[in-house]
């Protein structure tokens, strides 16, 4: 069986106590917070950071202000006492976040399917999920996550033995383009969601629940022997090399009207 995401209840409001100081340090609204890394992907190791992502408001008279503000926040990576693992928390303002989600960036779509939700709720998700899914351009998604893919594989090269973890971050985004190559919509985040929703071969799944398991119980050193059922499965997907898409302007009417009414009622309606 593919590991399904999950994180404890201890670790969740914790991660929510730091979610709410750091709005209120910040002076913004926290909209959603995820996690968005391995924790989330369903394969975290024993000693795994804490990837969380969100995305935040700021007040209606700070964003017609002409002072910049920045629109990111960042936090150190620092090994955490309480989690007892490196804690990355981060975030995007809801303005840098539609204008991605207006260039088909992957990385937003991920951040609201998470299944790990710290903070906000998926009413809200929906709201935003909504404008990702009309404005995405699969083509993009699938360079997008190709690229992934050969990047982790090219790590991987000849070895005879593999970081366990190595095999996770390719398989992935293997799983990914074949969603995006034989599903219609969006594809999940999470192994367990890609597997249940993809044709995949009894020895594949079997290869992939025993990789997932081990990397559970491993640390981010530890290594196996080459499979050879898994080694076969990307190399089919990454033998289909997807075009790169045009660099084609996507700020038409239409779609910045749509994120402009959106934008104002979140902002707005303080929702």
């Amino acid at each position: 069986m593919i590991p399904v995401s999950q994180v404890s209840t201890q670790a969740r409001a914790y991660i929510g106590e730091r979610l709410t100081e750091l709005a209120t340090e910040r002076g913004v609204r926290i909209l959603f917070a995820v996690e968005s890394g391995s924790r989330a992907w369903g394969f975290p190791s024993a000693d795994s950071d804490y990837d969380v992502r969100f995305v935040y408001a700021r007040t209606e008279r700070q964003y017609l202000s002409v002072r910049d503000y920045r629109d990111v926040i960042e936090t150190p990576l620092l090994e955490d006492e309480t989690l007892g693992v490196p804690f990355d928390l981060n975030g995007w303002d809801l303005r840098k976040a539609l204008r991605l989600a207006i260039n088909s960036n992957p990385i937003l779509h991920e951040w609201l399917v998470s299944p790990i939700l710290y903070a906000g709720d998926d009413a809200l998700r929906d709201d935003i999920r909504w404008f990702v899914n009309a404005t995405a351009d699969p083509a993009a998604y699938a360079y997008h996550y190709d690229r992934l893919a050969r990047g982790a594989w090219e790590q991987i090269g000849d070895e005879d033995t593999v970081k366990i973890k190595r095999y996770c971050y390719v398989l992935r985004p293997v799983l990914t383009r074949l969603w995006l190559r034989d599903r219609d919509g969006l594809p999940p985040m999470d192994v367990a969601s890609l597997c249940t929703g993809l044709k995949l071969e009894v020895a594949e799944l079997s290869a992939m629940a025993q990789l997932f398991a081990l990397k559970h119980a491993a640390d981010e050193q530890d290594r196996l022997p080459r499979q050879p059922v898994l080694d076969a499965l990307i190399a089919s997907v990454l033998a289909d090399k997807p075009p790169r898409p045009p660099q084609t302007e996507r700020f038409d009417a239409r779609t910045v009207e749509l994120a402009d009414g959106l934008f104002h009622r979140l902002i707005t309606n303080g929702v």
